[in-house]
């Protein structure tokens, strides 16, 4: 209601002097549907329509400050009708759209910080499981049985004797088992590979 008395006053100020535009009471009336719908969705757009038209109707139309019938102005104000109805749904659903965006680019920057604070976690647990594992002298190892790619802890690395930048791998491993323990070490990861069953094996 705010924005269509205002372009119903600005439309008759003076100082302005829109009174020799033709068009200039229709944009501002267009300003006021779109304004609405923008502010306020669909509803306050639709009101804004009906109120614009009634004092477009009312005061622009001749004659003028009359309720009247006015049959020869009706294809105008029914122009005016479909266009204010046109731009304020345009306005209504771009206002949607960038809610939209404005809610995915919060829940994105709240992810994210989720993400930093798992990290952080993580990293922290991380830092204090090396930290046990060296005071333990005991390691920990990843093993992808169907790429055969290995990862080991710092400790394992120190356990085995081989330099951090070394590549993980089998054969490494094998290396450090004793030749009495080596056949049947070698029977269970070929067991694990194959089969994927749990693997306990203390050599």
């Amino acid at each position: 209601m705010l924005s269509v008395l205002t372009a119903l006053l600005l439309a008759h100020w003076p100082a302005l002097h829109l009174e020799y535009l033709e068009y200039a009471p229709v944009s501002l009336f267009l300003c006021a549907v779109m304004f609405s719908a923008w502010f306020g969705g669909v509803g306050p757009g639709l009101l804004a329509t009906i109120l614009s038209a009634g004092a477009f109707y009312f005061c622009f139309l001749p004659p003028v400050y009359s309720v009247v019938a006015k049959p020869g102005e009706m294809p105008g104000l029914l122009l005016f009708v479909v266009s204010a109805l046109f731009v304020g749904s345009l306005s209504a659903a771009q206002h949607r759209a960038t809610e939209s965006l404005r809610r995915a680019r919060d829940e994105l920057d709240e992810t994210v910080q989720a993400l930093k604070t798992t990290n952080e976690a993580l990293c922290k647990s991380e830092a204090y499981l090396a930290e046990a594992q060296t005071l333990s002298h005991t390691g920990s190892f990843g093993w992808n049985a169907s790429t055969s790619e290995l990862f080991w802890s710092e400790e394992t690395f120190r356990i085995f004797g081989y330099d951090r930048r070394v590549k993980p791998t089998v054969p490494l491993v094998l290396e450090r088992v004793h030749p009495d323990d080596l056949a049947r070490v070698q029977e269970a990861f070929r067991s694990f590979a194959q089969h994927g069953s749990n693997l306990e094996l203390e050599h």
